[in-house]
């Protein structure tokens, strides 16, 4: 319980398997876990595909390209897995098995450092290995399984660091967050979270200083040698293209409403790109419904958007470059004209952008999730070269190719993020966070801070979606509960105990 500090005894591995509760809920969790896995397979016996995401990491771990389209991390744990299978069932069961894992050792975690009731954690178990979201997820060629499973690592591990920083903890959480970051762009905050974190662990200034180091060290020898790569190829310094694009493709959802500014009033290196943005703006500004309606794709991939048409106007003459590199050496021009744009026009990026995108974030929206290979019959015959497959077909005994369920997470999303908020505001103001032992407290207060960091950071970043969003619902929905389970049994303490009494149990809480 949150206002308990009575860390068990027994080191945590010793004490997952000599706990009688522990050992059978595990048991318990497994089986459930390989039974649904096999009903979910017996549906879907091939992996579900995102084009064009799925297609650009197949590509570049068919090439083992050290840069792409997106980040090569899930393209290099692709070559991974390839070096003992190239079969399709063994990854999507590989990464079914590390979602459930991280979740386990997330699960598991919270009941030893701040001691959940036996329900509340016996519901928790069974919500997570019975999630029907855990293998749908899993059995997608993305990233998204593997960058949930190592974000819910990532954040377990700073758990640990809160309660007892050791040197083999801080190394193991210093690659973790490498891992993390190679696999996707959204763990750009990450390091910020958890440098913070182990600067005010409590521990010597010694570990302080080689937790910190080994961070920057590790992120910052991949940015390096990221940016050189990118450096060698389009002859521009970048870490990540595909942030560029988006940056120029967020501001313009702003700009679409604004009146034009005069191409001859922008600075000189954005004005062809100005024009042709002006031109299309004026088109679609007739257009009922409008194609940038709902904040998502359109700037990014439409081949109407004025992005893709710059671009294909600075290689009209040029029919040897590969389109990657085209792509990438066009993004640092967007980084900046879309910072331009946001500057020049911050209240529409808002209103436009940034508050529709927030919306999104309340009940986050299924998309790609919400089908199976977009209903599309086939996918390329790379992809199906690179699993061994006769033919490039696709099938499912969900003769719909619809997953309805994603679309029931979207509203189970929205009610989660609203009672986080609520029952955290709540337990603040009722009093009950000061009562709770000074571990509960700091990581209630950097939980907290982690969720809001998640949604700030996507918000601004990139169009809202469920896949995008799963960490945070797996987190908020676990302390959701607990918080609550804490709130009612310290109001029935307070029902049945004279007050004076009652008030001695957080007192006796208050240290570690």
């Amino acid at each position: 319980m949150l206002f308990k500090a009575e860390i068990p005894g027994m080191p945590f591995k010793q004490w997952i398997w000599k706990e009688t509760e522990n050992k059978r809920l595990l048991i318990f969790s497994v089986v459930i876990i390989a039974i649904q896995f096999a009903w979910f397979k017996f549906y879907y016996p091939l992996p579900n595909f995102m084009p064009p995401d799925s297609d650009s990491y197949v590509e570049a771990a068919y090439n083992n390209s050290t840069i792409s389209m997106w980040a090569v991390g899930y393209s290099q744990f692709l070559r991974f897995v390839s070096c003992f299978t190239s079969s399709h069932f063994a990854l999507t069961l590989i990464q079914y098995l590390l979602l459930e894992g991280s979740l386990l050792y997330l699960l598991y975690t919270l009941r030893y450092l701040l001691l959940p009731g036996k329900w509340v954690f016996r519901t928790l178990i069974t919500c997570s290995a019975l999630n029907p979201l855990v293998p749908h997820i899993s059995n997608f060629v993305s990233s998204d399984a593997l960058f949930t499973a190592l974000s819910l690592v990532w954040f377990t591990q700073l758990l640990w660091i809160l309660y007892k920083p050791t040197k083999p903890l801080l190394v193991w959480h210093a690659f973790v967050l490498l891992f993390a970051f190679m696999v996707r762009y959204y763990a750009l905050f990450y390091p910020v979270i958890s440098i913070s974190v182990i600067i005010f662990s409590h521990t010597t200034t010694k570990l302080k200083l080689i937790g910190s180091c080994l961070v920057v060290l590790l992120l910052g020898a991949f940015i390096g040698q990221t940016t050189y790569q990118y450096y060698v190829t389009t002859k521009t310094i970048q870490y990540s293209p595909f942030g560029g694009w988006l940056m120029a493709a967020n501001a313009l959802y702003g700009y679409a409403y604004a009146p034009p500014d005069a191409v001859k009033d922008v600075p000189a290196k954005f004005r062809e790109l100005h024009a042709i943005v002006n031109r299309h703006m004026e088109t679609i500004r007739h257009q009922h419904p409008r194609p940038d309606e709902e904040v998502a794709i359109y700037y990014v991939w439409d081949k109407q958007s004025p992005l893709k048409t710059y671009l294909q106007q600075q290689y009209a003459k040029d029919s040897t470059t590969p389109y990657f590199l085209r792509w990438a050496s066009v993004a640092p021009l967007y980084t900046a004209y879309g910072r331009y744009l946001i500057l020049k026009h911050p209240w529409l990026f808002i209103k436009h952008y940034l508050w529709p995108n927030f919306v999104k974030y309340y009940a986050p929206p299924p998309k790609f999730m919400g089908f199976y290979n977009l209903k599309e019959p086939t996918v390329p015959q790379l992809t199906a070269k690179w699993f061994g497959w006769k033919d490039n077909r696709v099938w499912a005994r969900n003769k719909e190719r619809t997953i309805l369920i994603t679309g029931a997470f979207s509203i189970l999303s929205a009610v989660i993020n609203l009672v986080f908020i609520l029952i955290f505001a709540g337990f603040i103001y009722l009093g009950s966070f000061k009562r709770c032992s000074v571990l509960s407290r700091r990581i209630l207060w950097w939980t907290f801070l982690i969720w809001v960091s998640n949604m700030g950071f996507s918000v601004f970043t990139a169009p809202i979606e469920l896949r995008y969003q799963l960490f945070p619902i797996f987190i908020t929905f676990n302390f959701c509960l607990i918080i609550i389970e804490c709130m009612v049994r310290e109001n029935i303490v307070e029902e049945h105990v004279p007050r004076s009494d009652a008030i001695l149990v957080p007192r006796f809480s208050n240290t570690i």
